[in-house]
């Protein structure tokens, strides 16, 4: 197709390069405007995963699909050790990787450098601290708004046996967990809650205390910390304007981890085929997610509803099953009771359009309902 003026894009996160290099490659100019001075400039080198379990389709397939070389930090996930509030730990791997661990922020081989690397490559240009308003954009990929979640990380450099840890405590990570990575001499540890947001630091600092004393860990050297937050909501579009609002802008985001990246790929590739193809970008996005934001809302209640105990069962079924993918898989497939249990999330955590999330009318979890947070005291052997 042939247009006056190259393709806007507001954000260079993956999900706007992700646009870039497909309309790229189809033969349209393209600008991508960035206000911060670098590619991922609000992430710290850190470890972060790229999840290959909610579809059926491996993540690997997905970036071929979409035209995304894997020239940048990609690591297989294939096992991993989940411990819950009482510190039993049970070892889950899979035949087929859940997911691949890949590096984000401003550091040579991240995500983030290899997508810029490929969208130039293809001649798309790029232009930081260069604001564009969404009104002027053809595609709004600008991240996350206002915060549904919060997490903060440690990257360090580390070296010894490599680690893929995931801890389940309420007490210590309302509504969240916590974790450590150290793989291939990058650590990284975080915290990650859903509730509470001014307590993160004291819930980190107790997160980091328990998770040394299962795994002694030196964190000191060459230490990096950051915060990052995550949006979640249920639209009934994701245009405003003309614009196509891609991941996180869009609220296109897994609500029981908060894993993002796959949903900011996808949706960036669907944008720059509505372009391409002039396609309505609303109905490529529900063809592509026709029950996934529901399931993933029902999920996200049951793991609030179960507490402590029912994540303890969450990690003693994970070692009954052979492939851990499977079990992952399992979780994330729609079905009738987890769109009745979305339902009476909605009802519950209602809240219809009054916030920060774009674009036009939605459902997100409205502040007064969220998770219910118990006292904040000592961790069990301070």
């Amino acid at each position: 197709m042939r247009r006056d003026r190259p393709v806007r894009i507001a954000g260079a996160g993956p999900a706007g390069l992700a646009a870039a290099i497909a309309l790229a490659r189809a033969g349209l100019a393209v600008e991508v405007h960035e206000a911060r001075k670098d590619v991922g400039a609000r992430f710290i080198g850190d470890l972060q995963m790229l999840e290959s379990s909610s579809e059926a389709e491996p993540a690997t397939d997905l970036l071929k699909r979409i035209g995304i070389e894997t020239d940048f930090y990609f690591r297989p996930a294939t096992w991993a050790t989940l411990h819950d509030s009482r510190g039993r730990r049970t070892a889950v791997r899979s035949r087929v990787p859940y997911g691949y661990f890949v590096r984000r922020g401003p550091v040579e081989g991240s995500l983030d450098r290899g997508l810029l690397a490929q969208a130039r490559r293809g001649g798309v240009e790029v232009r930081f601290q260069s604001r564009l308003d969404p009104a002027e954009a053809d595609i709004v990929a600008t991240g996350p708004a206002t915060p549904d979640g919060l997490a903060r990380e440690i990257t360090f450099e580390a070296d010894g046996d490599e680690v893929v840890d995931v801890y389940f405590d309420q007490g210590i990570a309302p509504g969240g967990y916590s974790f450590l990575f150290v793989l291939d001499g990058v650590g990284t540890f975080g915290c990650a809650i859903v509730a509470d947001f001014g307590n993160i630091d004291a819930y980190f600092e107790r997160s980091l205390a328990a998770a040394r004393r299962i795994r002694p860990v030196d964190t000191g050297r060459s230490l990096r910390s950051g915060y990052s937050y995550m949006n979640f909501h249920i639209k009934k579009t994701a245009t405003l304007n003309g614009a196509r609002y891609v991941g996180e802008a869009g609220g296109f985001q897994d609500y029981l981890f908060g894993l993002g990246i796959r949903y900011a790929l996808t949706t960036g590739a669907l944008a720059a085929r509505s372009i391409i193809e002039n396609r309505d970008y609303d109905a490529l996005w529900r063809a592509e997610f026709p029950r996934k934001a529901e399931t993933s809302l029902a999920n996200r209640f049951l793991y609030e509803s179960a507490g402590n105990l029912g994540l303890a069962a969450f990690v003693r079924l994970a070692a009954l099953v052979p492939d851990f993918r499977s079990y992952l898989r399992w979780w994330q497939r729609p079905t009738w009771w987890r769109s009745a249990i979305a339902a009476l999330a909605r009802r519950s955590w209602k809240s219809e359009g009054r916030c920060l999330h774009k674009p036009g009318t939605h459902w997100c979890r409205s502040h007064e309902s969220r998770f219910k947070v118990p006292p904040l005291g000592p961790v069990e052997g301070e």
